[in-house]
């Protein structure tokens, strides 16, 4: 959470990096030569840092996580169809220092080494060594099965993210830092929301724009009708968690007119922002885990403090959501701007695309696939063919048919791949990271923790259409939290 005791030396410095991962993404992504080089350049810069300091090695990887949604900001070219994105390179080589870190700490200091005394001391090791051993199933199933090796590998190798579990208990990372990484990177991301609609709204610079974000997948920008812009970009997830971690505290918000504070109203400013930012994404999944995870924080505060303590975060939700609908009609030229309402109520009515009808027609044939082997799954990388009505599929095949192993029913995905007793363990850990941060909450006071326990909720809800617990994207959150509710065991 941003601090009254602002750091700006620190704010300055994760805001610069941020803003200049994607400035090195956007200007070298079309010369192989400047693309590689940096590549090597990150790469390498990563490996010294995380030798040097291996505090600064895991902000770095956060921040690429936060930053980078799919993980291909940087990337090197295999083949046409082939790219070994930057993500996968700056976790490996800073997993390698953390274990070489780790290995020798045990051999100089034994039992008494810090990093393995508080992996031992970990409340969640069992949950989710658990996981792991049904993921090492998946594995195993895999090859039984005799799935495709490649996608096997690009299946599985999100679960690897799990790993960062580690470093997280071992090397305590400060709650403020935590904080400071997820809001600053949540704001750059709203703020990179609002330019990429006044750019493509305006017409300005928008073919070496597009042509970034499809290549570096960094995001999707879909044309719509009345010359509307839907600017989609996976990372989006922190935006909502941000904004959750905002609401939280908003029930000790003073936003009286009488006695102004700047503070109070700047955390409204960030979280009319934050809220501009889910409406541009046009996710019908975000919107909903947003509206459950809300109206569940309410409950829990009204629960706590007393349903006379809503007047405060009923205020800041509602200045958040005026002041959001005018950043965004602000970056809107006039003749776009009567488009709003029109576009909010094709995504709630589901009349706007092809998406909804390819993710029903998906349903039957993935449960038929599940029911084969629903104990322990058919192992990462099994796939399942379909009738799909996106135009993109249609483009190569008039018939609609697509064969995949990545699945928009999240929860389904998991239970192909690793099987009931995978989801089962799965949800155990969610279940015990969700009652953990409730009841530190409840007894501490803190509203840090119902931020978390809503936030897990949200990304609970959001898994059910569109995959996050499985990515990177939400299993980094999730590791994080882990730590972050039993520091007074780790932290």
């Amino acid at each position: 959470m941003i601090s009254k005791r602002i750091n700006f030396r620190s704010i300055i410095i994760l805001f610069a990096s941020f803003i200049g991962l994607e400035l090195i993404s956007f200007l070298v992504f079309k010369t192989a030569i400047f693309l590689m080089t940096s590549f090597l350049i990150v790469s390498l810069l990563v490996l010294i840092i995380s030798i040097y300091r291996i505090k600064w090695g895991l902000f770095l990887i956060l921040l690429e996580l936060i930053v980078g949604s799919k993980g291909y900001l940087l990337f090197w070219p295999i083949s046409d169809s082939n790219l070994l994105s930057i993500r996968i390179v700056i976790w490996s080589i800073f997993m390698l220092v953390f274990a070489i870190k780790l290995v020798w700490q045990i051999k100089s200091l034994k039992k008494d080494s810090p990093y393995l005394l508080n992996i031992k001391n970990f409340p969640l090791l069992k949950p989710y060594l658990y996981l792991a051993g049904t993921l090492v199933l998946g594995l195993v199933s895999a090859l039984i099965y005799q799935n495709n090796i490649l996608n096997i590998f690009l299946d599985f190798n999100n679960w690897l993210y799990f790993l960062l579990i580690f470093p997280l208990i071992a090397i305590k990372p400060s709650r403020k830092d935590l904080s400071n990484i997820l809001m600053i990177g949540a704001i750059w991301l709203s703020l990179k929301t609002i330019i990429l609609l006044a750019i493509f709204s305006h017409n300005t610079f928008t073919l070496p724009v597009y042509e970034w974000l499809r290549k570096t997948l960094v995001g999707e920008m879909t044309m719509l009708e009345g010359g509307w812009n839907r600017i989609f970009i996976q990372s989006q997830s922190f935006v909502a968690i941000a904004y959750l971690f905002l609401l939280a505290k908003s029930h000790s918000l003073s936003l009286s007119l009488k006695k102004i504070n700047a503070y109070n109203y700047l955390l409204v400013i960030i979280g009319g922002l934050f809220f501009s930012t889910i409406v541009l994404s046009l996710s019908r999944s975000f919107w909903l885990g947003l509206v459950f995870s809300i109206l569940a924080l309410l409950v829990v505060i009204a629960l706590k403090f007393g349903y006379k303590n809503l007047i405060r975060p009923l205020t800041f939700v509602f200045l958040s959501v005026v002041i959001g609908l005018a950043f965004i009609l602000i970056a809107l030229p006039g003749e776009t701007q009567s488009q709003l309402d029109n576009q909010l109520a094709n995504r709630v009515t589901g009349q706007d695309e092809a998406a909804i009808g390819s993710r029903w027609s998906l349903l039957r044939p993935l449960l038929s696939e599940i029911i084969k082997n629903p104990v322990t799954g058919q192992g990462f990388g099994a796939t399942v063919t379909y009738i799909s009505q996106d135009p993109r599929v249609l483009e190569k095949d008039s018939s609609g048919v697509y064969t995949t192993y990545a699945f928009e029913w999240g929860y389904l995905d998991i239970w192909l791949k690793i099987g009931a007793i995978g989801l089962i363990a799965y949800l155990y850990l969610l279940w015990l990271i969700i009652r953990k941060s409730y009841i530190l909450g409840r007894d501490t006071n803190d509203n840090f923790y119902f931020a978390i326990f809503a936030s897990i909720l949200f990304l609970a809800v959001v898994h059910f259409f569109t995959p996050y617990l499985n990515h990177p994207l939400g299993i980094g959150f999730i590791v994080a939290s882990s730590c972050l509710i039993y520091k007074n065991k780790v932290y």
